[in-house]
């Protein structure tokens, strides 16, 4: 908003200054600008919300493997939830490359958690990826090991994190363990989901902590989207 001042001889004042009721004028214009003007979004909530897009993504795709282990014809379910599985794997290899990319940080334990994040997600989309193979005696085997060691790296990430986890404030701790536990259901899905082909309880055990683990993954993000921004002037 621009705010106007009349000039000395509108205001009828001989020294040139405002009168009253050009102060009260000033003031309800900045007033309104400071209603009016939108709220511009930090990089956190960029981050926050690329990321729950694709927990959101990991979600849905986790839930056609819930699908694919309760039903005969298992192939559509599986294909589905690959393919949601490789466009959540998009957010999250973005944001890794980027902080490598703009060397947000040089430490080590921040190139170990980007190297360990790609790989995860690398993993997950090769081996998503095989399942559209026609021959799937081979295809499968590539899915399999491929989100298993995914999940390997997913469940170390926030592992090796913990190391500093009592100088953490209140809502990162939530986030890591948060992390922690979505990397343990992970590994579960990746061994039983995959290898524990004489037993159909167990792969049905596995196939469903895939939802559970995608679901915990949004924690983060919602703590980073609810967390009160602070206020300015």
């Amino acid at each position: 908003c621009k705010v106007s001042r009349r000039s000395p001889a509108q205001s009828g004042s001989a020294c040139g200054s405002a009168t009253r009721g050009d102060v009260d004028s000033d003031r309800d214009d900045e007033q309104c600008c400071e209603r009016t003007a939108a709220p511009q979004p930090t990089m956190g909530s960029i981050v926050a919300i690329v990321q729950l897009i694709g927990a959101i993504l990991f979600s849905i795709g986790s839930a056609c493997f819930v699908w694919m282990a309760f039903v005969d014809d298992w192939v559509l379910p599986l294909r589905l939830g690959c393919g949601l599985w490789i466009g959540g794997c998009v957010p999250y290899t973005f944001l890794a490359v980027r902080g490598e990319v703009l060397r947000e940080e040089k430490t080590i334990a921040f190139h170990v958690a980007n190297a360990l994040q790609i790989g995860g997600m690398l993993g997950w989309a090769i081996g998503s990826a095989f399942a559209f193979l026609d021959d799937l005696d081979f295809g499968l085997q590539v899915t399999n090991g491929g989100f298993l060691a995914g999940s390997c790296c997913l469940f170390l990430d926030p592992l090796l994190q913990c190391r500093k986890f009592g100088g953490l404030e209140r809502d990162e701790q939530i986030s890591l363990s948060a992390d922690l536990i979505a990397g343990v259901f992970y590994v579960l899905a990746g061994g039983f989901g995959g290898y524990a082909v004489d037993s159909m309880e167990l792969m049905q055990f596995g196939n469903v902590c895939w939802l559970v683990g995608s679901l915990i993954s949004g924690t983060r993000p919602i703590i980073a989207l609810c967390r009160p921004k602070a206020s300015t002037k």
